[in-house]
């Protein structure tokens, strides 16, 4: 089926009572079709909702293709006499073709998503456990404790852990220090997880779980990436730390502390992505004076509503029901698949300060709302983008399908989350698409308020740096999300093991068509990013600014010219300067393997270790003196 998250819009304002439109007022959009040729000229075309079909000439068909965002017929039809050439402005003709379309059922109506959408009951919400992830940066967890226990409400959740991953004796017995320190005057004593606890884990779980010991050692060894940065090892600690639990994890460099976007906005959104906005200042001391401290903590805002169903948040967070209205311009194909008892597996929140973006040239992707506040920054473009005072994220709650990662994310860990790659940059990405895959039936959801991301350290990154992404686990992530079927009801046991049956066969393909894998998905990374900036460039044309113009233009031929590169393996993050090709294809061989065997052997190792965690809990071991 077509991928419901190639395009994404945010939802009209939230106002005024439901009412039935006329069909003037309908909103309908041409989506959930199957499509099959059946000559050079004609297309059958079958409605999946309704079961109706139609033989099409395949030109009709194209058009149709750009209508699949709810609007009105008449919207529809404008459009399609300023796009099709072959309507030769004939409006009337092409308002006639859909309407009877439309009478056919062979268009997807705004309403019938609207009262599939309507509210379902919640559930008891399982607990909460709180997460601290850190490597080497002993002064930050201390910022972070101490801004922790000005929240008051650290008690209402089950259990407090800082799990490190510092590789600098000095700093693992400085963060261990902290936290000793920090249950002095905590409501709730905190978990110091370091190497010794780690190594525990590791070493009765492959006592208990020999047969799938090679799985539990890539995901949980660190002395496997001795000399690479292993993002995703503490998170997948997290993990199995919490299984049963709802699991809330921040990194370290962040303040437990909730402010309201600065720009706020009525009702919910929904899509995949672009429904972000940003705002930015000269300093950190302007930073703060845009936004308004919340009357809750973060901690509290992502507990609200993860762990329940699509239908029960959105009644929550839209004052009502969904109306009809609120879909208008919204992806039709995503709002189709979602359901009023998806599971919202994933929270995210905004940032306040350093955008956490892999990349400085974030703002460049964004909307025409937050370029008109970047090109209007009296410090101007080149510092707005580089001195990381920034607001990002979302003016209303926002419902997505494919989560990423924030600097305070939550996790509905009581169902079947799969874990982390342990090493490289992407693995955010990646864990999303497990996540869709796992449960094609989920959503994530973006709270409208953010959280203070402070580095202690300078963070590298200037405008000079290249716009054309490079290589990482992003590029798997790609691939797994265009094999996703959104109506799949298999089971998450059933599905992850699909993920790992696909991930050892990409560690038995050739050198040849691992080469050609990677220069496919990358290609279509850098077509991607052509596309935006083309787009973006048509959309913002009317911003008299020559640096901004100069800025896309350069990105438009950088993308130009990545694409008519044949790109090499050498070229991923992170790979050393002496390596050769035969060097990574081996390593990226080994790592799917040890990742295929975590895969296969999750749901056995997550049984094990919740059963290992309540003990190391209820023995208070992992409690500092």
């Amino acid at each position: 089926m077509s991928d419901p998250q190639d395009t994404s819009v945010t939802s009209g304002p939230a106002a005024g009572v439901a009412t039935m439109p006329s069909r003037e007022n309908a909103l309908v959009a041409f989506a959930d079709c199957e499509l099959i040729g059946i000559s050079s000229t004609m297309t059958l075309v079958i409605n999946r909702q309704t079961g109706n079909q139609q033989i099409m000439t395949s030109q009709v068909v194209e058009g149709l293709k750009t209508c699949t965002t709810f609007n009105t017929i008449a919207a529809h039809a404008k459009h399609l006499v300023n796009t099709r050439a072959e309507l030769q402005g004939n409006l009337e003709m092409a308002t006639s073709a859909l309407n009877s379309l439309d009478d056919a059922g062979m268009l997807l109506k705004a309403d019938g998503v609207c009262t599939a959408l309507a509210e379902s009951p919640s559930h008891t919400l399982p607990p909460t456990r709180v997460f601290v992830i850190t490597c080497d940066r002993p002064a930050a967890v201390e910022r972070l404790l101490d801004s922790m226990l000005r929240t008051g409400k650290l008690s209402q959740h089950n259990a407090l852990f800082l799990v490190d991953d510092s590789r600098d004796p000095g700093n693992r017995e400085a963060n261990r220090e902290a936290v000793a320190k920090f249950n002095l005057r905590s409501a709730k004593d905190m978990f110091y997880v370091g190497t010794d606890a780690q190594q525990s884990l590791i070493a009765q779980l492959t006592d208990q779980l020999p047969a799938h010991s090679d799985g539990i050692r890539f995901l949980l060894d660190p002395s496997i990436f001795t000399s690479k940065k292993t993002y995703g090892r503490t998170r997948t600690l997290c993990l199995l730390l919490s299984v049963g639990y709802r699991a809330l994890v921040m990194d370290d460099d962040i303040l437990c502390e909730a402010y309201l976007p600065p720009i706020r906005e009525a009702g919910v959104g929904l899509g995949s992505g672009g429904m972000r906005q940003a705002s930015f200042y000269a300093s950190e001391k302007e930073l703060f004076q845009g936004v308004q401290l919340a009357n809750y903590d973060p901690l509290s805002g992502h507990a609200s509503l993860l762990g329940s169903t699509l239908g029960f948040a959105l009644d929550k967070t839209n004052s009502g029901p969904l109306r009809e209205t609120q879909l208008h311009q919204v992806n039709a194909a995503l709002a189709n698949v979602l359901q009023a008892d998806s599971p919202i597996l994933v929270t995210q929140s905004g940032a306040l300060g350093d955008a956490g973006t892999g990349s400085v040239h974030w703002a460049i992707f964004q909307g025409e709302e937050t370029i008109a506040r970047l090109l209007s920054a009296p410090h101007g473009l080149r510092p707005a983008l580089e001195n990381r005072h920034n607001w990002l994220g979302c003016s209303r709650p926002s419902f997505f399908k494919m989560p990423s990662m924030s600097q305070l994310t939550g996790l509905d860990n009581s169902q079947l989350l799969p874990p982390y790659f342990p090493v490289y940059r992407g693995e955010d990405a990646l864990f999303g698409a497990m996540v869709t895959a796992t449960h094609p039936a989920g959503v994530a959801l973006e709270y409208p308020f953010c959280v203070p991301h402070l580095p202690i350290e300078a963070r590298a990154g200037t405008l000079k740096d290249a716009i054309a992404a490079k290589g990482d686990l992003g590029l798997f992530a790609r691939l797994l999300t265009a094999r996703i079927d959104y109506t799949d009801s298999s089971g998450p046991e059933y599905n992850l093991n699909a993920i790992a049956q696909e991930v050892l066969r990409m560690a038995v393909r050739s050198d040849a068509h691992l080469r050609l894998d990677f220069r496919s998905e990358l290609a279509k990374v850098h077509a991607d990013q052509l596309y935006a900036l083309q787009d973006q460039a048509a959309r913002t044309e009317k911003f008299q600014s020559e640096e901004w113009h100069a800025y896309l233009r350069r990105g438009i031929e950088e993308l130009q010219q990545a694409i008519s590169v044949e790109h090499s393996v050498l070229g991923v993050k992170g790979v050393p300067d002496d390596a050769t090709e035969d060097d990574i294809l081996a390593e990226f061989r080994s790592s799917a393997r040890g990742f295929a065997a975590a895969l296969a052997g999750w749901v056995e190792i997550r049984n094990v270790a919740s059963q290992l965690s309540e003990e190391m809990i209820n023995a208070r071991t992992l409690v500092p003196s």
